[in-house]
């Protein structure tokens, strides 16, 4: 019995054109496929004229139970199966991750297909620095968890996914917390009616009405190395060390929190630092 493996398709996030002749010819031959929408999957196969016959086509998505994940793995053991979202990486905000994972502790290998990416296409059309960037996926629902990404958000380009009928208020409360940020607003990437718009965060009230509030958004910002807010654990612990004079303790968390390390082994270093001084 032949060993199969999870291969990864990346596909095309609006134009056809963008598909690869290695994912086309994928699409074309394979025969056994887990898709996040089996109807839209299907209908991509039909602009591209590829037969349905023979296909094997299941659903695999954000609510997949363990028991879905477990029959694919079964299936990748008897043959190459195949793995799409609707658009663009099954892995990047789509539902590929929990397999991709239970794959490799199982011993199954895992290839990918590649294409083009929304965060890295956004990235490019943005204009914004592109080192460091960092990737959220879509930004929460609730405005007060927005504020907290937002303000803790430290230096570099952050890129977001967004909702069409959340984007208009998230870039009102941003322009709110930070105003001196820049701002690029991406919309139906590759599409028809694709769109970018560069600006300040303090001109949202004057640039929204160039924004069509309609198709698929990407919110890109910039906080350069000054201007990276401090999060209010950082203020908390500083606060702290000026009005108690804090110990090394306390001196630690803050520096574990701007640096991003282990509180316990800066502990470490600066002990053992004051034991050799």
């Amino acid at each position: 019995m032949r060993v199969g493996k999870i291969i990864l398709l990346n596909t095309p996030i609006g134009n056809l054109g963008d598909l690869t002749p290695r994912v086309l010819t994928a699409l074309t031959e394979g025969e056994t496929f887990a898709v996040e929408d089996t109807r839209v999957f299907r209908e991509l196969l039909n602009h591209l004229g590829i037969s349905l016959n023979g296909k094997k086509i299941f659903s695999l998505h954000d609510q997949s139970e363990q028991s879905q994940t477990q029959r694919m793995l079964e299936l990748a053991k008897t043959g190459d199966l195949y793995v799409a979202s609707e658009a663009g990486s099954p892995i990047v905000s789509d539902p590929a991750f929990p397999l991709v994972v239970a794959a490799y502790e199982m011993g199954i290998e895992v290839d990918s297909y590649s294409g083009v990416s929304s965060p890295i296409m956004a990235l490019e059309l943005s204009a914004l620095p592109p080192i460091p960037f960092h990737f959220h996926g879509f930004l929460p629902r609730e405005a007060g968890k927005r504020a907290k990404i937002f303000e803790e958000a430290g230096y570099g380009t952050h890129i977001f996914f967004e909702a069409p009928t959340r984007i208009e208020d998230t870039l009102d409360e941003l322009s709110q917390l930070l105003p001196e940020v820049s701002v690029a607003v991406v919309r139906e990437l590759s599409k028809k009616f694709q769109q970018v718009i560069r600006f300040k965060a303090s001109e949202w009230t004057v640039r929204k009405k160039e924004v069509i509030f309609k198709g698929e958004f990407i919110l890109l910002i910039y906080k350069n190395e000054a201007k990276a807010a401090m999060s209010g654990d950082l203020k908390e612990l500083a606060q702290e060390m000026l009005v108690n004079k804090a110990g090394p303790k306390t001196l630690a968390k803050l520096l574990a929190a701007i640096l991003q390390r282990s509180t316990k082994d800066i502990y470490s270093e600066l002990t053992r630092q004051k034991k050799v001084d």
